[in-house]
């Protein structure tokens, strides 16, 4: 399912849109029939604004069916805000689960499940706990409950590192300084064994990764900047934990996850263990990108969860 949708012979038809938010424009794609009778998936990307170049290729779950829905968060990718007056204090949970709400209704949308990677996990699960009507399930895919739980997961990958590795990236947490070209060489090498293993990456991550370099506000405010505590925390979500009410969700939900994941076992397991009938997969081989790392593997069980919430089985 990595080959682009365009490619292939009698491939699902795609529209693009863009929804009003707060006065800026959302960009959004669906990817096949809203109509099928097949429950709609809507695509949330990471980062934060970490665009949705690099979940193209779900757009291949549509083959099976099912309209597949990819927008990009406001702020970043298509729904970039870059050169247009606004309040970069605007960028916080409390608004991109009033995008995603924004975009169900727009779409007419009265059955439909989630797939949230890393920061769209925890989007995700904002979304899932002011329970709105129409939610059937969800996909938790390499993604977090608590920051503090992530934070001590970053530290313990940090501490298997090279030596000249781990001192650049702890240099650039004591300081600040993560513009040094040893602390894009130190995080390059962290990214390449726990973010993705694919070497080149594929086109579409590589679309992200150029979005979020030339335009990075989003990330900056929300994350503050590094996935490396700087000494000023990350951000707006540095206190960020809902551990504490995950025994609220009650939809389906599938936990997916890498063998070398950024998100590890350990901040998997809270999410597997806090939510009723969760079920949780480790794909071997993969890091922080099961979708084009083992695509073999992720697609199967992805397909099967969501073919059983449209008989309301998962």
């Amino acid at each position: 399912m990595t080959t682009p949708l365009g490619a292939q012979r009698g491939a699902p038809a795609q529209v693009d849109g863009h929804l009003d938010v707060r006065g800026f424009r959302t960009w959004y794609r669906v990817t096949g029939d809203l109509r099928s009778g097949r429950v709609p998936v809507i695509l949330l990307h990471g980062g934060p604004g970490y665009p949705s170049y690099s979940l193209e290729p779900m757009e291949g779950l549509a083959l099976t069916g099912r309209a597949v829905v990819r927008y990009d968060q406001l702020g970043c990718g298509e729904s970039s805000l870059k050169g247009v007056p606004h309040d970069p204090a605007m960028f916080e949970p409390g608004l991109y689960v009033e995008e995603l709400a924004l975009l169900v209704a727009e779409l007419g949308l009265d059955r439909y499940a989630l797939i949230g990677q890393s920061w769209g996990g925890m989007l995700a699960l904002e979304a899932a706990l002011t329970k709105p009507p129409g939610l059937v399930g969800m996909v938790l895919y390499s993604t977090l409950a608590s920051i503090e739980e992530w934070k001590a997961a970053t530290d313990a990958l940090v501490a298997t590192l090279p030596d000249e590795v781990r001192e650049a990236l702890q240099h650039a947490a004591r300081t600040g300084q993560v513009d040094s070209a040893e602390f894009r060489a130190a995080e390059h090498e962290f990214n390449r064994r726990f973010v993705c293993r694919l070497d080149p990456l594929p086109e579409s991550t590589q679309r992200s990764e150029r979005s979020l370099e030339e335009d990075g506000e989003v990330y900056r405010v929300m994350a503050g900047g590094s996935e490396f505590d700087n000494g000023t925390g990350m951000g707006v979500l540095n206190d960020w934990d809902v551990r504490p009410r995950l025994a609220e969700i009650d939809v389906p939900v599938l936990c997916v996850s890498g063998e070398h994941d950024e998100a590890t076992p350990a901040v998997m397991r809270t999410l597997a263990e806090g939510i009723a009938g969760a079920q949780w997969h480790v794909l071997p081989g993969a890091a922080h990108s099961s979708h084009v790392e083992v695509p073999n593997l992720f697609y199967p069980l992805v397909s099967d969860f969501l073919a059983r919430l449209d008989g309301g089985r998962a």
